[in-house]
């Protein structure tokens, strides 16, 4: 894993603040896209689109405030991956998923997310996922 550089720190934390303004949007942006790239992940979740929202938009902003600290949050990030693994999450999913999410965060934050904005969030994407991944699956 690259490092977080911290101008890829006050993009993400910036462009964060829009997103937390509209979870709903986005995670309608995000599971509609998911579920168009793999419909097969739509069975692994059984949770009312508002409370998944809200749950990502905390996981997210937990990360964000904790950019600086990163390091302190994986194995945090590594027991939210064991439980994704029973819950029938695969190693191929965090792909799709980060893809998903990249794509949602574009279409919401236009435009303002420019490529160094991607490269940034796709370099906090990448840490999260390393560190969830880390169990074994």
């Amino acid at each position: 894993m690259s490092a977080i550089t911290p101008q890829q720190k006050r993009l993400v934390r910036e462009t964060f603040e829009e997103i937390a303004e509209s979870p709903i949007e986005i995670a309608l942006l995000l599971y509609g896209r998911l579920f168009e790239l793999d419909p097969s992940l739509r069975r692994l979740f059984h949770t009312d689109l508002r409370e998944q929202s809200r749950k990502l938009v905390t996981m997210l902003n937990t990360i964000v405030q904790g950019l600086d600290r990163f390091d302190a949050m994986r194995q945090e990030l590594a027991e939210l991956g064991r439980r994704h693994v029973a819950y029938g999450v695969k190693p191929e999913h965090y792909v799709t998923l980060s893809s998903a999410l990249l794509w949602a965060f574009a279409r919401s934050l236009e435009p303002h997310f420019d490529a160094e904005t991607k490269a940034a969030w796709g370099a906090v994407i990448e840490s999260i996922n390393e560190a969830m991944l880390s169990v074994e699956h």
